[in-house]
């Protein structure tokens, strides 16, 4: 299931997220934040940098599923 971007780094947490979990998870530094679709998707502001990483406020997510739609390497789990 990962994309052949991943190096198994484990730096974006992407590889112990699971499906369908009730609060997004995201911290991840594959695109720059400038490039990073998911901001751009998200009608919520719920995506934000972090440090140079993107995250998702879990207490902003409406759970739209916008963000995992676009993410070039899927590793949004909604």
């Amino acid at each position: 299931m990962y994309s052949g971007n991943c190096t198994n780094c484990t730096t974006c947490g992407s590889c112990q997220q699971s499906p369908n979990v009730d609060t997004p998870i995201l911290f991840c530094m594959h695109c720059q934040p400038s490039d990073a679709p998911c901001l751009k998707a998200c009608r919520e502001n719920a995506i934000k940098v972090l440090g140079g990483a993107v995250t998702i406020d879990g207490d902003k997510c409406t759970k739209c599923r916008d963000c995992v739609e676009v993410c070039p390497i899927k590793v949004i789990k909604i």
